[in-house]
């Protein structure tokens, strides 16, 4: 019986480390896109060269953000910081394909 539960709190710990670990690998790739991506602030000004050729190369980066939320694992655990930066690749794919002028001019 002792040994039942001494290796159901090394199963227990094994998982809870290894889930502070993948948790961590998460924040890293989630930064590594952010420094990546063309920052809202570079989007005000769409016409400089180093914004419009950060928004051409931001398909790259926003599909590693929609693996992150396809993954059921970082979604649960990094879930708020992957719905921003979603948001954020939905914003520069607007600008990319001009539905930023369109929305701007509609009423």
């Amino acid at each position: 019986m002792k040994a039942l539960v001494a290796v159901v709190l090394l199963l227990a710990a094994a998982t809870a480390a290894g889930l502070g670990v993948y948790y961590y690998r998460v924040g890293l790739e989630l930064d590594d896109i952010r420094t990546r991506l063309v920052t809202p602030e570079q989007l005000e000004e769409p016409h400089q060269s180093e914004t419009a050729s950060g928004i051409k190369l931001a398909p790259i980066q926003c599909a590693r953000v929609y693996d992150l939320r396809a993954n059921p694992i970082a979604r649960r655990l990094r879930g708020d910081e992957i719905r921003a930066l979603w948001a954020h690749c939905e914003r520069v794919a607007d600008m990319a394909s001009g539905l930023d002028r369109i929305r701007k001019r509609s009423p």
